[in-house]
């Protein structure tokens, strides 16, 4: 009964520690957020890095402006499907009413999936 539990305790660990590789579905390569007057374009490029194909990709941003006002858009990528290793633009445009901006959150999601596990390094 002892060796069982140690088995199973094993291939619980091991099974969690293959799986973390393949955690991530998506990766920003690069992306900024520029504020202007009445509003904010967020731009970018995102790759697939998982093995499967991702299909009707939306890219969703909230922009959290001073004061801790915010606003959120979200935009189809014009890939309506996105293979494994593949890249795709994209871009948000977002109607604010301040016009300067503390901090900007970008996603990714599809119907299917309500949040897509993605890296998303700094804006630049």
């Amino acid at each position: 009964m002892k060796r069982l539990l140690v088995l199973l305790l094993a291939l619980a660990i091991a099974s969690m520690a293959l799986g973390q590789s393949g955690v991530y579905r998506l990766r920003v390569v690069s992306w900024s957020c520029k504020a202007f007057s009445r509003g904010v374009l967020v731009q970018g490029v995102v790759k697939n890095i998982s093995s499967r194909p991702i299909t009707d990709l939306r890219a969703s941003v909230r922009v959290i402006g001073p004061g801790l006002r915010m606003a959120t858009n979200a935009s189809q990528l014009a890939d309506r499907s996105l293979g494994p290793g593949e890249r795709a633009p994209f871009e948000v445009r977002i109607r604010t009413n301040f016009d300067s901006v503390n901090r900007c959150e970008l996603w990714f999601r599809n119907p299917r999936v309500v949040q897509i596990a993605t890296l998303v390094p700094s804006p630049r």
